[in-house]
């Protein structure tokens, strides 16, 4: 993809953002998210199928940052509380620091079985795998409990996430959503220790 193409797709994402946060994926259309874009209608069917593509777009890129951006490049050698701790701060600062973003996270997903479904096969299932390694790793280590599955944790590890930012939004106040993460931290350190 040229800079100009990639610059496009860009664009039509970020309108997507803010048109599916403010209306709702069902309450938007191609044309409102062309016209926030500043491109012609027929402009988005030549970087996405249909409506539903774009939404997919819109969660394969956060996941990107989750993942490609920022989990990937956690402290490697790290003990596994501290690769804990950069995930839990990691999460909430990305899903903190674009409100709109958040909306569809924590809000938009949650309204179809099968946006649900769907995207539970995609990236997520990538960065549930990454936590469930350093689960693996805090068991090798002695400092997370032996009986635990690791998958099963890392949705655990995911929900209380999930569930801290869902929260947030629904406060709409004005705090940062990071400001939660060492209390979140300590919360899923207790749950996860051995002993």
């Amino acid at each position: 993809m040229n800079r100009r193409t990639d610059d496009k797709r860009t664009r039509i994402l970020d309108a997507a953002v803010v048109e599916i946060a403010r209306a709702g994926f069902y309450g938007t259309t191609v044309s409102k998210i062309a016209r926030r874009a500043g491109v012609a209608d027929g402009t988005i069917y030549l970087y996405f199928e249909n409506k539903e593509a774009i939404l997919v777009g819109v969660f394969d890129r956060a996941m990107d940052r989750f993942i490609g951006g920022g989990v990937l490049e956690l402290g490697s050698g790290g003990d596994a509380s501290t690769l804990l701790k950069e995930i839990v701060q990691l999460h909430l600062e990305l899903v903190g620091e674009d409100h709109d973003m958040a909306v569809i996270l924590q809000v938009e997903l949650r309204h179809s079985l099968h946006f649900m479904n769907l995207f539970s096969r995609t990236r997520l299932r990538e960065y549930l795998e990454i936590i469930a390694g350093v689960v693996v790793q805090g068991q090798r280590e002695g400092v997370f409990r032996a009986d635990l599955e690791p998958m099963f944790s890392a949705k655990m590890v995911f929900g209380a996430l999930d569930q801290v930012a869902t929260d947030w939004i629904l406060a709409d106040d004005n705090s940062r959503l990071s400001a939660r993460a060492e209390d979140v931290f300590h919360f899923l350190e207790r749950a996860l220790a051995a002993g």
